[in-house]
């Protein structure tokens, strides 16, 4: 099975790493699609919610597409890592400006990884019907 790698060069934590992604539904990815992917790595951004911690063994992932957060409510432990990825064809952000997070503009193709210490309702600031929330398992 094909295999994304990501680049995370960019990022804004000082510790960061390269991962590598399999598709989450365990299928077959065509050939243009193995190639695009190569092509063009996604640039994750990654910033840190009040603290830090180890990143968790399993993913946690929440996708922007058709202008929703999919899903709407996810439910994590404290200290987990979520990945936030943008599949839609419009630019999205993540913002809880009362906890001071704000992933800034995340464009079609790109992501942002943000560690959760606490439950946070957030939105999209460009698209404010855009609402969810991540809650912390007890």
């Amino acid at each position: 099975m094909p295999e994304l790698r990501l680049d995370l060069a960019s990022c804004m934590a000082q510790d960061t790493e390269v991962e590598k992604v399999r598709h989450p539904a365990g299928i077959a990815v065509t050939a243009l699609w193995a190639a695009l992917a190569v092509a063009a790595p996604v640039v994750i951004a990654e910033r840190q919610a009040r603290g830090s911690g180890a990143p968790p063994a399993g993913r946690n992932t929440v996708v922007m597409a058709q202008i929703t957060f999919r899903p709407s409510t996810l439910v994590v432990d404290k200290g987990s890592h979520v990945l936030f990825v943008n599949k839609d064809v419009a630019p999205h952000t993540v913002t809880a400006a009362s906890l001071g997070i704000d992933s800034g503009v995340i464009n079609p193709g790109k992501g942002f990884r943000l560690v959760v210490n606490q439950a946070v309702d957030y939105v999209c600031t460009i698209h404010p019907s855009m609402k969810a929330k991540l809650l912390l398992r007890a």
